[in-house]
């Protein structure tokens, strides 16, 4: 028989246990909230006019190699078109931050940017692979800035995963 006794000396533990449980579902609720949150703020820059124009611009650029494409957009011959390439790569490159430090949901980011990554890495990707042999050639393999952009071909790579593992996407 239970006795009002041995109610009071579980009593603590079934509310530390009811304590942990809202806790935990309060914080995973959070962390959906805080994720959500800042994807939508990526997402309200993507979709702002000037990111929009820098990346119809850049998709009218043509280049033949990575040499004509630093003779016409490159840092020293072109710093505007330049600003442009960096600032939608470092777009992308944040993205992919977020995401290889499990601070966004690759869910999240399949439904709102696939579509957009699949247009502009494999123009830009190349671009950033060879900029990065540049920097090696020019400044030596412990400059801290050959990794620029890492980011952006890890989002490439996760989203490109994600599709492999979830082919109903595909439709």
């Amino acid at each position: 028989m239970v006795t009002a006794e041995n109610l009071l000396d579980v009593l603590p533990l079934v509310s530390l246990v009811v304590v942990l449980a809202y806790y935990t579902i309060t914080v995973r609720n959070q962390n959906k909230t805080r994720q959500a949150q800042l994807l939508m703020g990526l997402y309200e820059n993507y979709r702002s006019l000037e990111f929009r124009r820098m990346c119809q611009q850049i998709g009218r650029w043509e280049w033949t190699g990575f040499e004509d494409f630093w003779e016409r957009y490159g840092e020293e011959n072109n710093p505007e078109a330049w600003n442009m390439f960096e600032s939608v790569a470092a777009f992308y490159n944040g993205v992919g931050v977020l995401l290889r430090n499990g601070l966004i949901d690759i869910k999240l980011v399949d439904d709102l940017l696939y579509n957009v990554v699949q247009r502009d890495w494999p123009r830009m990707g190349p671009i950033i692979v060879e900029w990065r042999k540049y920097l090696r050639a020019r400044y030596g393999e412990r400059e801290r800035r050959m990794d620029n952009w890492g980011g952006f071909d890890y989002l490439h790579e996760e989203l490109e995963r994600y599709l492999r593992e979830h082919p109903e996407l595909k439709a």
